[in-house]
């Protein structure tokens, strides 16, 4: 009697697990490299946060602002904290209406050498990034904290400095754990374990006090309890840039403009955060030039440069497109420059939506739409109304499969890229949109548009 109860038991039992096995057969993956992003366009959602990290004080050199710009046709309250990391702190309200694009120093006013700044904004549609006061380079923000953290290409030579950005966006606080990989191998210096951030406060690691004179450093940041938002600040001689991370090593990336432009340097530089040595491929497309396939091993615990320009097998012309693949994940970044002083800037992996803003006000020098995938796409572009560029609305443009090409020639009534604030969603997660800012010569600042995760 007992055994014909359990029957009905035994059955309910059955089918949950077959429920759950089709559940989670169907769920789809996420790539692991992706940073948590702020920039979802839903502007429906109830609240959204910002967290930015990686702006110095005036004295420091590093400096620059914050720019929040409100994508939707509602005005959104927004409460703003800024915080030093000697622990002095603002906080202040305001309104961003319609399109409205605010900018601010988040040091103005506070003591301190390094801050973040942490946003709560009522409703959603409303996208942050950050901007180096010599225009040099752009990070976004981001909506909540990582665990795991992962760059490459740093400089801790004489004439040039890294730092880790830290800030904490919780109310408990958060410790970890920083460890190296360089021409030196594993490093985990006793100074960097441990470390200890309070709630809502920013800290900074300055790499070159355990890490002496190194060039092409690659860093883990684990985060043994809570999370953090986390952004590398790199000075090379007069040249500041953001490198934004990832929370995962790839096998695979793809930089779409990379410069080989005379008197210019261009290198993809990689870490290996294994025990194993790390084959990696290089393709290189730049029309209307073969180049043959360039390659490298990365050593265990090690770091390797690959240098596009300049390049004797590589010639001096535009653009070239790098995609990268690798026997095992890799740590990558394209430093670019004119000499032995260079910016970085991290891979970015493929999106379904992007907001393309010219918050510098100086235009772009290029910009490039890349389908990823094997199959072709459609991508659906509207300008916002406060874009200096033409006016569209939803205007379809088609992607050929395994394609890079330009934002110009896909969208010939843009005129110019100056100016430009415009939506750009694909009809499949496999899009990247690049953008590099106008410099001479060219290349010299690449930068992400904001995805729209």
């Amino acid at each position: 009697m007992n055994s014909l109860r359990r029957i009905p038991l035994l059955v309910v039992l059955a089918l949950a697990l077959i429920v759950v096995g089709v559940l989670s057969s169907e769920a789809k993956s996420v790539d692991p490299s992706q940073l948590p992003s702020a920039l979802a366009l839903n502007g429906h959602a109830e609240s959204t946060a910002l967290y930015c990290t990686g702006l110095s004080s005036q004295r420091l050199g590093e400096d620059g602002r914050v720019i929040f710009l409100n994508t939707t046709d509602q005005s959104h309250l927004v409460t703003i904290d800024d915080v030093s990391n000697l622990g002095a702190r603002t906080s202040r309200e305001m309104t961003l209406r319609p399109y409205q694009q605010y900018g601010f120093d988040p040091s103005a006013g506070l003591s301190g050498d390094y801050f973040g700044v942490g946003a709560q904004v009522i409703g959603g549609g409303v996208v942050g990034v950050e901007v180096t006061a010599s225009h040099s380079s752009e990070a976004p923000c981001i909506s909540t904290g990582v665990t795991n953290w992962f760059a490459s290409g740093f400089d801790t030579t004489v004439g040039s400095s890294a730092t880790l950005s830290v800030l904490n966006p919780t109310a408990t606080p958060a410790v970890f754990n920083v460890s190296t990989f360089s021409s030196s191998g594993y490093v985990a210096p006793a100074k960097f374990q441990g470390y200890a951030v309070a709630p809502h406060s920013q800290a900074d690691i300055d790499l070159g006090t355990q890490i002496v004179d190194m060039r092409d450093v690659g860093v883990h940041v684990r985060v043994l309890r809570g999370t953090l938002d986390i952004v590398g600040l790199q000075k090379s001689g007069p040249t500041v840039s953001f490198n934004s991370g990832v929370i995962a090593p790839s096998t695979s990336a793809i930089f779409p403009l990379v410069t080989t432009s005379n008197n210019a340097t261009a290198q993809i530089r990689f870490a290996n955060p294994g025990p194993t040595p790390i084959n990696v491929r290089l393709s290189v497309t730049l029309a209307p030039y073969h180049v043959p396939i360039q390659s490298l091993t990365v050593a265990p615990y090690g770091s390797a440069v690959a240098t596009i320009t300049p390049n004797s097998a590589i010639p001096a012309a535009s653009y070239a497109s790098v995609t990268v693949s690798s026997n095992a994940p890799v740590i990558t970044a394209l430093a670019t420059g004119t000499g032995k002083y260079v910016a970085l800037s991290s891979t970015q992996p493929p999106e379904p939506q992007y907001l393309v803003g010219d918050f510098t006000g100086r235009g772009f020098d290029a910009a490039t739409f890349t389908n990823t995938s094997s199959r072709a796409i459609s991508i659906n572009v509207t300008t916002l109304p406060v874009s200096r560029s033409a006016d569209l609305d939803n205007v379809q443009v088609h992607l050929a499969a395994d394609t890079t090409e330009s934002v110009r020639s896909a969208l010939p009534a843009l005129t110019h890229l100056r100016g430009l604030v415009m939506i750009v969603t694909a009809s499949r997660p496999t899009l990247v949109v690049a953008l590099s800012l106008s410099t001479r010569p060219a290349g010299m600042t690449v930068v992400s548009a904001l995805d729209c995760r």
